[in-house]
C-alpha cells in the first residue's frame, strides 16, 4: 500500500521513536507484548535529566519505521500518565541544540556519547518542559 501522506522535514531531522513513561515497567511490558504483540529487542539502564531510568526498546513494526520504548524512573515518583518522550535523529546534534535554545527551549545537560549504541544524545526541553530526546548516529 502506498502512503498518501506527504513526507519530509527540515534540517535532516527524522522522527524515530516515542517513549511512554510507566510506573511498573515489568507489568506494562507484559501488557504491551501480550495485547499489541510488541517484540522487545533491548533493555537499557541509564540516567535522564539526573534521574535513574530503566527502559525496554521494542522493534519497529516495519523496516525503517518508528519504534516504541517503555521507560520508568527507577527512583519511584513517576510522571503522571500522558507524558511521553519524543525521539528524533539529527545529522548535526549540536546545531539542533543551538536551535532549541534560540527558540526558547533548554538543553539541561551536555551532549554525551553512548558508544554501546553508536550514538550521541541530548535531551531538549521545549518551552513548556516536555522532553525531546535527540540522537546523532556516530561511527558509521
Amino acid at each position: 500500500m502506498t502512503d498518501p501522506r506527504p513526507a519530509g522535514s527540515n534540517f535532516g531531522m527524522t522522527y524515530m521513536f516515542a517513549k511512554t513513561f510507566v510506573a511498573d515497567l515489568e507489568a506494562m511490558a507484559r501488557f504491551y507484548e501480550a495485547v499489541l504483540g510488541l517484540i522487545p529487542f533491548a533493555r537499557h539502564q541509564d540516567t535522564m535529566l539526573g534521574r535513574p531510568i530503566s527502559e525496554i526498546m521494542y522493534q519497529a513494526s516495519y523496516p525503517g519505521g518508528p519504534a516504541f520504548t517503555m521507560i520508568s524512573y527507577t527512583d519511584g515518583n513517576p510522571p503522571p500518565p500522558g507524558e511521553a518522550v519524543q525521539g528524533f535523529v539529527a545529522t548535526d546534534l549540536a546545531a539542533t541544540c543551538e536551535r532549541a535554545i534560540a527558540h526558547g527551549g533548554t538543553v539541561p545537560q551536555p551532549i554525551r556519547e553512548v558508544p554501546e549504541y553508536g550514538i550521541k544524545v541530548a535531551f531538549i526541553l521545549d518551552p513548556e518542559g516536555h522532553v525531546i530526546e535527540v540522537i546523532e548516529m556516530i561511527g558509521q
